[in-house]
Protein backbone atom coordinates (compact mmCIF):
# COMPACT_ATOMS: atom_id res chain seq x y z
CA UNK A 1 0.00 0.00 0.00
CA UNK A 2 1.14 3.25 -0.58
CA UNK A 3 2.79 5.52 1.95
CA UNK A 4 0.45 8.05 3.51
CA UNK A 5 0.44 10.83 6.03
CA UNK A 6 -1.40 9.28 9.13
CA UNK A 7 -4.32 11.66 10.55
CA UNK A 8 -5.60 9.73 13.87
CA UNK A 9 -8.25 11.88 14.24
CA UNK A 10 -9.14 11.27 10.81
CA UNK A 11 -9.94 7.73 9.76
CA UNK A 12 -8.51 5.01 11.34
CA UNK A 13 -7.37 -1.41 12.49
CA UNK A 14 -6.08 -5.54 11.47
CA UNK A 15 -5.92 -4.17 11.91
CA UNK A 16 -9.20 -4.38 13.82
CA UNK A 17 -10.79 -6.39 15.70
CA UNK A 18 -7.80 -8.69 14.76
CA UNK A 19 -5.35 -9.64 17.83
CA UNK A 20 -6.97 -7.36 20.79
CA UNK A 21 -6.05 -8.60 24.43
CA UNK A 22 -8.67 -5.98 25.91
CA UNK A 23 -11.08 -5.73 23.04
CA UNK A 24 -14.97 -5.55 23.78
CA UNK A 25 -16.37 -9.08 23.13
CA UNK A 26 -18.09 -7.88 20.46
CA UNK A 27 -15.70 -5.99 18.16
CA UNK A 28 -16.91 -5.51 14.95
CA UNK A 29 -14.60 -2.57 13.52
CA UNK A 30 -10.99 -1.30 13.59
CA UNK A 31 -8.37 1.41 13.01
CA UNK A 32 -5.02 0.18 12.25
CA UNK A 33 -2.32 2.97 11.66
CA UNK A 34 1.03 1.79 10.03
CA UNK A 35 4.11 3.35 10.81
CA UNK A 36 8.09 2.32 10.99
CA UNK A 37 9.95 3.63 13.42
CA UNK A 38 13.74 2.60 15.12
CA UNK A 39 12.66 4.08 18.84
CA UNK A 40 10.11 1.65 19.83
CA UNK A 41 10.28 2.03 23.57
CA UNK A 42 9.92 5.90 22.88
CA UNK A 43 6.64 4.68 21.29
CA UNK A 44 5.57 2.45 23.76
CA UNK A 45 6.23 4.94 26.64
CA UNK A 46 4.14 7.62 25.16
CA UNK A 47 1.40 5.40 24.38
CA UNK A 48 1.67 4.28 27.46
CA UNK A 49 1.67 7.64 29.08
CA UNK A 50 -1.82 8.54 27.17
CA UNK A 51 -3.37 5.15 28.22
CA UNK A 52 -3.59 6.36 31.76
CA UNK A 53 -5.22 9.44 31.26
CA UNK A 54 -8.56 10.02 32.08
CA UNK A 55 -9.74 10.99 28.03
CA UNK A 56 -8.61 7.55 27.16
CA UNK A 57 -9.86 5.38 29.80
CA UNK A 58 -13.39 7.17 28.97
CA UNK A 59 -13.03 6.08 25.45
CA UNK A 60 -14.93 2.94 24.02
CA UNK A 61 -11.59 1.08 22.25
CA UNK A 62 -8.99 -1.28 23.05
CA UNK A 63 -5.66 -0.06 21.78
CA UNK A 64 -3.06 -2.80 20.82
CA UNK A 65 0.39 -2.32 19.51
CA UNK A 66 2.20 -4.76 17.38
CA UNK A 67 5.69 -4.87 15.95
CA UNK A 68 6.23 -6.57 12.40
CA UNK A 69 8.62 -9.29 13.56
CA UNK A 70 8.65 -10.75 10.12
CA UNK A 71 6.89 -8.41 7.06
CA UNK A 72 9.41 -8.93 3.73
CA UNK A 73 10.28 -5.67 1.91
CA UNK A 74 7.38 -3.62 3.54
CA UNK A 75 8.50 -0.47 5.27
CA UNK A 76 5.96 -0.79 8.36
CA UNK A 77 7.79 -1.53 11.36
CA UNK A 78 4.61 -1.40 13.82
CA UNK A 79 1.36 -1.40 13.79
CA UNK A 80 -1.56 0.19 16.05
CA UNK A 81 -4.82 -1.47 16.42
CA UNK A 82 -7.86 0.17 18.00
CA UNK A 83 -11.15 -2.06 18.32
CA UNK A 84 -14.74 -0.64 18.59
CA UNK A 85 -17.69 -2.80 19.06
CA UNK A 86 -19.70 0.07 17.23
CA UNK A 87 -18.77 1.79 14.25
CA UNK A 88 -20.16 5.14 16.23
CA UNK A 89 -17.47 4.01 18.62
CA UNK A 90 -14.98 5.24 16.17
CA UNK A 91 -16.73 8.76 16.34
CA UNK A 92 -16.96 8.96 20.10
CA UNK A 93 -13.30 7.93 20.45
CA UNK A 94 -11.25 10.27 18.08
CA UNK A 95 -13.94 12.79 19.27
CA UNK A 96 -12.82 12.88 22.60
CA UNK A 97 -9.36 12.46 21.69
CA UNK A 98 -9.71 16.00 19.74
CA UNK A 99 -10.51 17.91 23.05
CA UNK A 100 -7.88 15.65 25.27
CA UNK A 101 -4.69 17.78 26.21
CA UNK A 102 -2.75 14.06 26.47
CA UNK A 103 -3.76 13.20 23.13
CA UNK A 104 -2.25 16.41 21.52
CA UNK A 105 0.94 15.64 23.94
CA UNK A 106 0.59 12.13 22.62
CA UNK A 107 1.01 13.23 18.79
CA UNK A 108 3.72 15.85 19.29
CA UNK A 109 5.92 13.34 20.95
CA UNK A 110 5.13 10.78 17.82
CA UNK A 111 5.82 13.54 15.37
CA UNK A 112 9.66 12.78 16.46
CA UNK A 113 9.83 9.61 16.94
CA UNK A 114 7.62 7.85 13.63
CA UNK A 115 7.71 7.83 9.65
CA UNK A 116 3.63 7.03 9.02
CA UNK A 117 3.28 4.42 6.52
CA UNK A 118 -0.60 3.43 6.29
CA UNK A 119 -3.86 4.17 8.48
CA UNK A 120 -6.54 1.16 7.63
CA UNK A 121 -10.89 1.10 8.36
CA UNK A 122 -11.69 -2.32 8.81
CA UNK A 123 -14.49 -4.48 9.67
CA UNK A 124 -14.76 -8.47 11.31
CA UNK A 125 -16.46 -10.94 9.55
CA UNK A 126 -15.33 -14.05 10.72
CA UNK A 127 -13.77 -13.93 14.38
CA UNK A 128 -13.41 -16.25 16.91
CA UNK A 129 -10.57 -17.49 20.12
CA UNK A 130 -9.03 -15.64 23.19
CA UNK A 131 -6.46 -13.11 21.22
CA UNK A 132 -6.02 -12.45 25.30
CA UNK A 133 -3.84 -15.29 25.51
CA UNK A 134 -1.94 -14.99 22.39
CA UNK A 135 1.73 -12.70 21.63
CA UNK A 136 2.54 -13.79 18.19
CA UNK A 137 0.23 -13.68 14.79
CA UNK A 138 0.13 -15.22 11.02
CA UNK A 139 -1.34 -12.41 8.91
CA UNK A 140 -2.22 -13.03 5.34
CA UNK A 141 -2.82 -9.52 3.22
CA UNK A 142 -5.28 -10.96 0.59
CA UNK A 143 -7.15 -9.35 -2.33
CA UNK A 144 -10.80 -11.54 -2.11
CA UNK A 145 -13.06 -11.37 -5.73
CA UNK A 146 -15.85 -13.06 -4.33
CA UNK A 147 -16.46 -12.11 -0.35
CA UNK A 148 -19.37 -14.60 0.14
CA UNK A 149 -18.05 -18.05 -1.31
CA UNK A 150 -14.81 -17.41 0.33
CA UNK A 151 -16.19 -16.26 3.93
CA UNK A 152 -18.43 -19.71 3.62
CA UNK A 153 -14.86 -21.82 2.90
CA UNK A 154 -13.22 -20.15 5.83
CA UNK A 155 -15.59 -20.80 7.99
CA UNK A 156 -16.04 -24.38 7.06
CA UNK A 157 -12.03 -24.60 7.53
CA UNK A 158 -12.04 -23.10 10.97
CA UNK A 159 -15.13 -25.65 12.22
CA UNK A 160 -12.67 -28.48 10.65
CA UNK A 161 -9.48 -27.51 12.24
CA UNK A 162 -11.05 -26.83 15.91
CA UNK A 163 -12.72 -30.10 15.56
CA UNK A 164 -9.20 -31.57 15.14
CA UNK A 165 -7.68 -29.82 17.50
CA UNK A 166 -5.56 -27.42 15.19
CA UNK A 167 -6.53 -24.02 16.42
CA UNK A 168 -3.83 -22.42 18.96
CA UNK A 169 -5.40 -19.16 19.39
CA UNK A 170 -7.39 -16.46 18.05
CA UNK A 171 -8.20 -16.09 14.68
CA UNK A 172 -10.48 -14.31 12.23
CA UNK A 173 -11.00 -12.66 8.81
CA UNK A 174 -11.47 -8.68 7.97
CA UNK A 175 -12.90 -6.71 5.34
CA UNK A 176 -11.03 -3.38 4.30
CA UNK A 177 -13.90 -0.68 4.75
CA UNK A 178 -11.48 2.11 4.25
CA UNK A 179 -7.84 2.12 2.87
CA UNK A 180 -8.24 -0.84 0.59
CA UNK A 181 -6.32 -0.61 -3.07
CA UNK A 182 -6.76 -3.04 -6.02
CA UNK A 183 -3.94 -5.30 -4.19
CA UNK A 184 -5.49 -5.89 -0.92
CA UNK A 185 -9.34 -5.75 0.21
CA UNK A 186 -9.24 -8.53 3.09
CA UNK A 187 -7.16 -9.93 5.95
CA UNK A 188 -6.86 -13.19 7.77
CA UNK A 189 -5.00 -13.89 10.85
CA UNK A 190 -4.39 -16.97 13.33
CA UNK A 191 -2.81 -16.11 16.71
CA UNK A 192 -1.06 -18.31 19.13
CA UNK A 193 0.67 -17.62 22.71
CA UNK A 194 3.67 -17.79 21.26
CA UNK A 195 5.98 -18.15 17.73
CA UNK A 196 7.15 -21.73 18.91
CA UNK A 197 3.82 -22.77 19.22
CA UNK A 198 2.50 -20.99 15.95
CA UNK A 199 5.61 -22.98 13.99
CA UNK A 200 4.31 -26.11 15.80
CA UNK A 201 1.65 -27.10 12.85
CA UNK A 202 4.79 -27.88 10.27
CA UNK A 203 2.88 -29.40 7.55
CA UNK A 204 -0.89 -27.77 6.37
CA UNK A 205 -4.27 -30.41 7.10
CA UNK A 206 -5.93 -32.00 4.95
CA UNK A 207 -9.00 -29.00 5.36
CA UNK A 208 -6.52 -26.67 4.71
CA UNK A 209 -5.14 -27.97 1.37
CA UNK A 210 -8.86 -28.64 0.53
CA UNK A 211 -9.67 -25.01 1.50
CA UNK A 212 -6.62 -23.69 -0.64
CA UNK A 213 -8.02 -25.68 -3.92
CA UNK A 214 -11.57 -24.31 -3.22
CA UNK A 215 -10.31 -20.74 -2.83
CA UNK A 216 -7.83 -20.34 -5.33
CA UNK A 217 -9.45 -18.60 -8.23
CA UNK A 218 -11.12 -16.17 -5.79
CA UNK A 219 -8.06 -15.55 -3.58
CA UNK A 220 -4.53 -14.30 -4.20
CA UNK A 221 -2.03 -13.87 -1.28
CA UNK A 222 -0.07 -10.95 -1.67
CA UNK A 223 1.95 -11.19 1.48
CA UNK A 224 2.08 -13.16 4.77
CA UNK A 225 3.88 -11.44 7.51
CA UNK A 226 4.44 -12.30 11.66
CA UNK A 227 3.32 -10.07 13.69
CA UNK A 228 4.36 -10.07 17.88
CA UNK A 229 2.13 -8.17 20.74
CA UNK A 230 4.35 -5.08 22.53
CA UNK A 231 1.81 -3.29 24.39
CA UNK A 232 -2.13 -3.62 25.25
CA UNK A 233 -3.32 0.10 26.44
Amino acid sequence: MKKVLISMLAVVGLWSNAALAAEPPSAQFGTVFQFSTNQEPAVVAALAEFAQSDCRKQMPTAIRAMRESFNGTEEATHTVIWSFAEAADITTTFGMASQCKEWAAFMAKLNDTIDPYSQILTRTLVSGGDPSKDTTYMVWQMNISDEATYVAEYNKLMDKQIADGLINGAYGLIRLQGGADTEITHYAYAGAPDLATMMSNANPSQAFLTFQKNVASIRTVQRQNVNTVIADL
